[in-house]
C-alpha cells in the first residue's frame, strides 16, 4: 500500500515575494516577541525582500524550501524530510553550499555520480576565479572532509562510505538529515519512508518522473498523509 500524492507547481519568483508568504514568515519569526522586536523583524524582512528580488533562481529555491522547513508539519517537526532533484551536479553543489550557509550544515548532503578526482580539474586553473569544475571539486571535498572530520586529501577517497552513512541517517533520523540533493542517483529503488517532499528543479519525463515521485509515497507514521511533489516553474525568457 502507498500514499496519495499532492502536486504543486511553484513560480519561485512570485512565491517567495508574495504577500501571503511574507505574512506567514512574519508570523513565525515574531511569535512571542514585543512590539518593538516585531517592528525590527518587519524592517529586516523589507531588506530581505529586496535581496531576494536580486538573487538568482537557485537562491530563491533555497529560500522557498527553507520556508517549508519552518512551516510544513513533518519538516518542521523532524518526522519527515525531503529530496531536491537538481538539473546538474554543479547546480547540486551550489544548492548544497547555499543550504550550508543558511543553517542546514550537517543536515543536508549531495549524493550524485560524481567522485572528485584531481584529473577532473586538470587545466582548469584560471585567473578569473573558480571555474564550475573547480568549484564543484572544492565543494565536494569540503563536504566529505566535514563529514569524516579529517583532511580533504584522505576524505575524498571515501565517497561510497559517505553515501552509505548519509542514506542511513536520511532513513533512520529524518530530523538530523533533512534534505538530500540528487541529480540521477536515488531516484529509483531507494526506499526512505520518512521522505515526504520531493522538490524538482529538473526537466523530467515519463518513466523517470514516475520513478522519482514514488520516492515520497511510502507509508510511514500516522502524521504522513500524503507525498508532496513540488516543481519549480521556469519562466519564459521570450
Amino acid at each position: 500500500m502507498v500514499l496519495d500524492l499532492r502536486y504543486e507547481a511553484r513560480d519561485i519568483d512570485q512565491n517567495i515575494t508574495s504577500q501571503a508568504k511574507i505574512d506567514q514568515w512574519f508570523e513565525i519569526k515574531t511569535k512571542g516577541l514585543t512590539d518593538l522586536a516585531k517592528a525590527q523583524v518587519k524592517q529586516r524582512w523589507g531588506t530581505m525582500k529586496k535581496v531576494l528580488s536580486a538573487q538568482d533562481r537557485l537562491q530563491k529555491i533555497v529560500a522557498d524550501i527553507l520556508m517549508d522547513m519552518e512551516t510544513r508539519d513533518r519538516l518542521q517537526s523532524g518526522h519527515g524530510n525531503a529530496m531536491l532533484v537538481s538539473g546538474s551536479i554543479y547546480s547540486a553543489c551550489r544548492f548544497f553550499e547555499m543550504f550550508q550557509k543558511a543553517g542546514l550544515g550537517g543536515k543536508c548532503a549531495i549524493i550524485t555520480s560524481y567522485k572528485p578526482s584531481p584529473a577532473d580539474i586538470k587545466g582548469e586553473e584560471t585567473g578569473e576565479g573558480l571555474t564550475e569544475k573547480l568549484r564543484q571539486y572544492d565543494i565536494y571535498r569540503k563536504m566529505l572532509a566535514a563529514h569524516f572530520d579529517e583532511p580533504e586529501d584522505t576524505a575524498v577517497n571515501k565517497v561510497e562510505q559517505f553515501e552509505k552513512d548519509v542514506k542511513k541517517r536520511f532513513i533512520d533520523e529524518p530530523g538530523q538529515m533533512k534534505l538530500l540533493i540528487v541529480v540521477d542517483k536515488l531516484l529509483t529503488g531507494f526506499d526512505a519512508p520518512a521522505a515526504t517532499y520531493l522538490y524538482i528543479d529538473k526537466q523530467m519525463h515519463n518513466h523517470g518522473l514516475f520513478q522519482a515521485i514514488c520516492r515520497v509515497n511510502r507509508l510511514h507514521s500516522e502524521d504522513k498523509e500524503y507525498g508532496y511533489i513540488i516543481v519549480s516553474v521556469r519562466r519564459s525568457t521570450s
